[in-house]
This record gives C-alpha cells, sequence and structure tokens, in this order.
C-alpha cells in the first residue's frame, strides 16, 4: 500500500510547474552566481570556482529553496482538503507517511543536484572552457574552507560528500516544516518557521561572535577559514532534535492535527444538514 501510494505521490508532485522550479533550482541560481562571479575575482584552484558559487545569495535562500520544492503540493491539497476525495482509497496514515517521504526524497534530491551538478561543472567542464583564468598559487596561499580537510581524498569525494550534506540539511528544515503544517492552524507560521530559525541563528550566532557554528556557515562554509569538521554538527544537532522532539510531540497528539480538525469540522457541518 505505501509503495503504491509513494509512486501515486511522486507522479501527483511531476507537475511543469515544479519541473521549472526544479530545473531553476538545480541550473538557473548557480548559472546566476556563476555569471555574478565571473569578473573582479581572483583564482587560484579550481575548486574556489565551486566555492565561490555558494558563497553569494544562494546561502540566504536556502531555508526558502527547502520549502517550496515540494511542500506546496501538499498545501494545495491541504487547502482544498483533498484528502476527502482519497480517503476512500487510502488511509490517512499512509497518506501522510507518504506525503513526508517524498517531500523529504525530492527536497534532498533537488539539493543534491544543486551542489552536486555545480560542482562537476565547476570543477571539470568550467575549466576546459577557458572563460576564467586561474593565477599561481601564492606562497601565501591559505584559503581553505570547512570540508577541504576531504579533499585530501579526493576532488570528486569532496564534491560528493559536500553536496550529501547539503541535501540532508535540506531534508530535516523541509521536514520541519511539514510537520508544523500538520501542527499548526496558520500555514504560513508553519513554512517560515524553517527560515526565521536559519536567520535568527545566524544573527544570535554573530552577536555571541562564534559564527563557526551559524547555519549558514556549517551549511556553506565559505564566509570563515577553515573550521574542525565537528564544529558544522553543533547546529544540526540542535536541528535533529528539534526535529525529533516535534516528531514524538506530532504522534502523541494526531488527534490535534490540522487535517483531522478539517475533517472533524466537516462531519460535523455534515451531520448538521
Amino acid at each position: 500500500m505505501l509503495q503504491n501510494q509513494l509512486s501515486v505521490e511522486l507522479k501527483r508532485a511531476y507537475t511543469e510547474k515544479n519541473l521549472y522550479i526544479w530545473l531553476s533550482i538545480i541550473f538557473v541560481l548557480p548559472l546566476i552566481s556563476y555569471f555574478s562571479m565571473m569578473q573582479g575575482y581572483i583564482y587560484h584552484e579550481r575548486i574556489e570556482l565551486f566555492q565561490s558559487l555558494f558563497s553569494t545569495f544562494i546561502p540566504l535562500l536556502f531555508p526558502v529553496l527547502t520549502i517550496i520544492i515540494y511542500l506546496p503540493n501538499f498545501l494545495y491539497e491541504q487547502k482544498n482538503n483533498i484528502i476527502s476525495y482519497t480517503k476512500p482509497r487510502v488511509s490517512l496514515r499512509i497518506y501522510l507517511l507518504s506525503k513526508g517521504l517524498i517531500n523529504a526524497f525530492l527536497t534532498g534530491f533537488i539539493t543534491f543536484l544543486m551542489i552536486f551538478i555545480s560542482f562537476i561543472f565547476a570543477r571539470y567542464i568550467e575549466p576546459n572552457l577557458g572563460i576564467i583564468d586561474y593565477f599561481p598559487i601564492p606562497s601565501d596561499y591559505s584559503q581553505y574552507f570547512t570540508f577541504s580537510q576531504i579533499l585530501s581524498v579526493g576532488d570528486f569525494t569532496y564534491g560528493s560528500v559536500y553536496s550529501l550534506w547539503v541535501s540532508i540539511n535540506a531534508i530535516v528544515y523541509s521536514t520541519i516544516a511539514y510537520i508544523l503544517m500538520l501542527l499548526v492552524r496558520s500555514n504560513l507560521i508553519a513554512l517560515s518557521v524553517p527560515f526565521v530559525f536559519y536567520h535568527v541563528f545566524n544573527y544570535v550566532s554573530g552577536v555571541l561572535q562564534v559564527p563557526q557554528f551559524s547555519p549558514i556557515s556549517t551549511i556553506f562554509p565559505f564566509n570563515i577559514e577553515q573550521q574542525p569538521l565537528w564544529t558544522v554538527l553543533v547546529p544540526f544537532s540542535f536541528l535533529l532534535i528539534s526535529l525529533i522532539g516535534l516528531l514524538l510531540f506530532a504522534l502523541r497528539n494526531r488527534g490535534e492535527w490540522v487535517i483531522y480538525s478539517m475533517e472533524q469540522r466537516k462531519n460535523q457541518v455534515g451531520n448538521v444538514y
């Protein structure tokens, strides 16, 4: 049953509008960043171009990107009470579980492609185009960032691991928003929480003078000097604990889910008439 519903939800998500959104995230945003970094910057290593692509506006948009990949689909179905039409064919538990799994899969997959394809382009394709000039590495060169430690294993491994890291963070942020949409009647608040947390945590870490623990510096660590890899786990652990706590709270209070309340109100109205 779950496997069939996952297939149904995946087909529903594959719309022309969503396809344009996904392609824009994967290709258009990195290209805009690329064109903005072509002039006025000095590059010594090929990997620097990739790091520069994700040091501009994309990190600021990250929490927004994580919620627009799939959650607008669920928002539409929730507003239009689509569950009333699917309930005779599938249980509510399977329906919501499949929504959560597809949300996590698509968010992680699209985010991974955005990072990994940009890495392939910057590391292997762009140097052959000869558009950007690379200058000899100076003797005092020390421009390395967090995750650069993985470069010792290989560039491809670095690109793969870092892309996976960003996609995992995207999954956590979007899943938090999804669970909040089940619990909070205001979808605006539910979808805004990841964005608010992301930027407030960035602000607080700056005020406390610990930017190495800010979400933006642990997901896109190209704005500060290289830090130990364990530092990226600090805000992520807090986020993961918040997700687990929110999930447990949601499971223990299923009767208070917005979608149940909508069903109850509809039944009450039906009984009146």
